[in-house]
């Protein structure tokens, strides 16, 4: 690429900075900026998958100033974009990253009122939708990792529909979904009741019994802030039993710097990303495993 062939994108200061994302596909960084969903309920929203349009090119620099952030990046073409996912999908380090987080009025970091987890049908539809990728996902990898009995914990069930789904496909494990929010509780247990999942109130920080499997979707922009993201991933991860394995993932962009958490933990990153069988797309789905010894 020529020096005349570089371009520039400017992000301004707000909730928009949460589109940006860079994708590492082993050998190149790339510049990216997500794309909003048609708009449901009246409200405009952003996938969870990525798409290679989304791509704006290789990444030179970023720069952050009180006008927002600028990415400065190599002009590229599409069949370049496309080649770019087909890398990432073959390399099993390939990492899809939101450096910047949401920001609200006063520049802090925007995080959803308590009111926003007051949960009825209304808002469950709005936490449910495009989400059959990560139920699908889920049950793809656990399938293949859980023996019988094994105890599935998902430490921040929301509607249920998720931890409800995985207690249909795997019959023979044990699932336990647990939230914060008394209302999430209350609708998860009467919306699911009579699938052998149990539901309760519980704080996710303090409540950690041992697991084979862990459910973390909800270390996420807008929910949580970055720094308590990450100690909540350090801090459950320690629920995992030897052989145990963590999905990481969400609706709203992963917060913790996983595969530094994982390192300085002793705990084995095996993916950071993920797609629907078929499709040139890329999520963030982060797998990681406790050694058995």
């Amino acid at each position: 690429m020529s020096a005349a062939s570089l371009q520039r994108h400017l992000e301004p200061l707000g909730c928009g900075l949460a589109r940006l994302f860079v994708l590492d596909t082993g050998s190149v960084r790339w510049a990216g900026r997500n794309r909003p969903l048609p708009a449901h309920q009246g409200q405009r929203r952003l996938s969870s998958i990525l798409h290679p349009a989304m791509l704006l090119g290789p990444l030179t620099e970023q720069h952050w100033s009180n006008e927002g952030v600028a990415l400065f990046y190599q002009a590229t073409t599409a069949a370049a974009k496309h080649h770019a996912f087909i890398e990432a999908r073959r390399n099993a380090h390939s990492e899809v990253c939101f450096p910047y987080p949401p920001l609200g009025p006063h520049a802090e970091e925007f995080i959803c009122p308590p009111d926003f987890w007051e949960c009825d049908d209304a808002r469950a539809a709005q936490l449910n939708i495009d989400e059959a990728h990560f139920r699908e996902r889920c049950v793809a990898v656990l399938r293949e990792r859980l023996k019988p009995g094994a105890l599935i914990h998902d430490p921040a069930c929301s509607t249920g529909e998720l931890i409800a789904h995985l207690a249909q496909a795997l019959p023979r494990c044990l699932c336990l979904g647990s939230d914060l929010s008394v209302s999430m509780v209350r609708y998860a247990a009467q919306r699911h009741a009579g699938l052998p999942v149990r539901f309760r109130q519980a704080d996710a920080a303090r409540e950690r019994p041992a697991c084979d499997a862990l459910i973390l979707r909800f270390l996420n922009a807008e929910v949580v802030t970055r720094h308590d993201a990450d100690t909540l991933l350090r801090t459950l991860l320690g629920s995992l039993k030897p052989g145990g394995v963590a999905l990481v993932f969400g609706h709203t962009p992963v917060l913790p710097a996983v595969r530094w958490v994982a390192q300085t933990l002793g705990i084995t990153l095996e993916a950071c990303i993920a797609a629907r069988p078929g499709q040139l797309e890329l999520f963030q789905f982060y797998q990681l495993t406790r050694p058995s010894a």
